[in-house]
């Protein structure tokens, strides 16, 4: 099995990984295995446009968990659910902007004639890999330590579920890159998050049920508890989580060498 998969992963451990440079930068615009660049253009159009009326249901509908009080309802801000499911939602909107971008106005880079990772697929990458990483880590981190039993709305099981579902899905059908070491982007987000709460704490903010934390798991008036629950989650199971995103991704570009090789041009 390591035979199979040394050649595809060889190269990938360079420190020059570290960055942002891409010698093939129609991979961001097109299929891994088949599919035209049209029919990539209206995959990334459904999936921003699903995204965004998700995440617009989910604010109408805060008042599921919040109460009919608008300022309870407001709250739906702090929490890392929706932190998450944002970038996501941004994630598919670059995505599809580059792509119409891509095919209207970089034909070379459509036709794979330039090899110019240009300043808008770099962002794109950025956004991707935070809203790839905190999709599987937020529904993880749900269901493990927050749920407790109950009704499940079905908002829930979009921003808890389907959300982690779809980053697979278009990871392994698509043929955007992961980087091994692309790990921090995930990290640096998970930190800025708990800065955040950190604040929100010491202004004297209070969820929904005007509790003093945002999460039980993040109640700064037990930080030794709080910082350890932090701190498992954003270097433990952030960089796992974009481990195993990195080996979907390996996966599939050893089942697409291995395919090129058993048609030979």
């Amino acid at each position: 099995m390591m035979e199979t998969a040394r050649p595809c992963t060889k190269d990938e451990f360079r420190v020059k990984n570290f960055l942002l440079d891409y010698d093939r930068p129609r991979d961001f615009v097109t299929f891994q295995h088949c599919g035209t660049t049209v029919a990539y253009l209206i995959w990334r159009l459904f999936w921003a446009l699903f995204h965004v009326v998700c995440i617009i249901l989910s604010g109408v509908y805060s008042w599921q968990w919040a109460g009919h009080d608008p300022q309870q309802q407001v709250k739906w801000f702090i929490y890392l659910t929706d932190w998450c499911y944002f970038i996501l939602t941004v994630s598919t909107l670059v995505d599809a902007a580059c792509v119409i971008y891509i095919y209207f106005c970089r034909t070379d880079i459509r036709n794979d004639v330039s090899n110019e990772m240009t300043w808008y697929l770099k962002a794109n990458w950025v956004i991707f890999n935070i809203a790839n990483s905190a999709a599987v880590v937020v529904t993880l981190l749900y269901w493990g330590l927050v749920y407790t039993g109950g009704s499940v709305t079905v908002i829930d099981g979009f921003t808890h579920g389907v959300n982690a579902v779809y980053v697979m899905v278009n990871l392994g059908v698509t043929s955007v890159p992961v980087r091994f070491y692309h790990f921090f982007h995930g990290v640096l987000f998970g930190i800025t998050y708990v800065i955040f709460t950190v604040i929100y704490y010491a202004a004297g903010g209070t969820n929904h049920q005007d509790k003093s934390y945002v999460y039980p798991v993040l109640d700064w008036s037990d930080p030794g508890t709080t910082i350890a629950y932090a701190a498992a989650s954003i270097l433990i199971a952030m960089p796992l989580c974009h481990f195993l995103l990195y080996g979907i991704y390996a996966l599939r570009r050893c089942t697409s060498r291995q395919q090129s090789a058993s048609y030979p041009v």
